[in-house]
């Protein structure tokens, strides 16, 4: 029988650092396969956060693997690292990404989400997930 996390642990597992919003931006994301090859693919993020975001992938990536980051409309790039790999279905993907470090700017969505500003990541604030 699996056990359900109580009180406080179950409540963290419900917050976020930072708002979530749907956007599709397009993106290209290089790994490394394990014979050191580097590759890329051209793909979307579907939903995404100061954090990081979810992203659709035909390649294979590994959970904590690093990977690069690129907007395409901006051409920053970050470095981030797979948190979670979803079902494939139609040969892509669901992955969850996370950056090294919280960029609120890299998505170029505007408005950004009040809770986006660094000032809310220094206080170390979560925001609650919806239901």
């Amino acid at each position: 029988m699996v056990q359900k996390p109580h009180g406080q642990e179950q409540d963290k597992r419900k917050r976020r650092r930072s708002r979530r919003i749907r956007a599709r931006i397009r993106i290209v994301v290089r790994a490394q396969t394990r014979d050191k090859q580097t590759v890329s693919e051209e793909t979307d993020a579907l939903v995404v956060n100061a954090h990081g975001g979810l992203v659709l992938l035909a390649g294979y990536v590994a959970k904590n693997q690093f990977i690069t980051i690129v907007n395409q409309k901006t051409g920053e790039e970050l470095l981030g690292r797979v948190t979670d790999i979803g079902e494939r279905f139609m040969g892509k993907a669901q992955v969850g990404i996370e950056f090294i470090r919280p960029v609120p700017e890299f998505w170029g969505v505007s408005p950004r989400p009040k809770d986006w500003n660094l000032a809310s990541f220094i206080a170390g604030q979560t925001v609650p997930e919806k239901a």
